[in-house]
C-alpha cells in the first residue's frame, strides 16, 4: 500500500497549452505552482533513474488550479518499488516544495534539483543515458496528467 492515490484520468478540462510537443518541449511556466521547464527536465531524469532501479515503477502527474498545486507521484505495484510524491504549492505569494514517501510524512525541500540529483546519484545509473532514460514512459505521464479546476488569470 502507498499513500499515493492516482487522480482520475480526464482530459476534458485540459487545453492546448497542456499538449506535449513532438520535439520534447514543455508548456510555458504560467503559474507559480506549475513545475518549470527545468524542473520537468529534472523530473524526467529522476523518473527514468527510478524506473531503471525499480522496473515496475509507475507514475502519475496532476495540476490542480483550485488548490494551486502540481504533483508527481511514483509508485510500484505490489512492493516493486517505493511510493513517493513531490508537490509544488503556491500559497499567499510563496511557493512551497514538499516531498513525501509512503513511509514518511511530507517534508519541505529547498529544490527539486537537490532531491533528484541525490537520488539519481544514489541509484548510479550507467553513464550512457540512452540505456536508462525512458522518454516514452515520461511522455505518457506528462501527456496523461490531469488538470483539475480552472486557471484563474488576473
Amino acid at each position: 500500500m502507498t499513500n499515493i492515490v492516482p487522480f482520475p484520468k480526464s482530459r476534458s478540462s485540459m487545453n492546448s497549452r497542456d499538449d506535449f510537443s513532438r520535439d520534447g518541449g514543455y508548456p510555458y511556466d504560467c503559474t507559480p505552482y506549475d513545475f518549470t521547464t527545468e524542473e520537468l527536465e529534472r523530473l524526467f531524469r529522476w523518473y527514468s533513474a527510478m524506473k531503471f532501479a525499480f522496473p515496475g515503477m509507475q507514475g502519475v502527474m496532476t495540476v490542480c488550479h483550485d488548490r494551486r498545486l502540481s504533483a508527481i507521484g511514483l509508485y510500484g505495484h505490489k512492493g516493486s518499488g517505493p511510493g513517493c510524491i513531490i508537490t509544488k504549492h503556491e500559497h499567499q505569494g510563496k511557493t512551497w516544495l514538499l516531498w513525501a514517501t509512503d513511509q514518511d510524512p511530507p517534508s519541505r525541500i529547498a529544490s527539486i534539483r537537490d532531491l533528484t540529483e541525490r537520488q539519481i546519484g544514489a541509484i548510479d545509473p550507467p553513464g550512457n543515458e540512452s540505456a536508462w532514460l525512458d522518454l516514452a514512459g515520461w511522455t505518457a505521464i506528462f501527456t496523461g496528467r490531469t488538470t483539475i479546476g480552472k486557471l484563474h488569470v488576473g
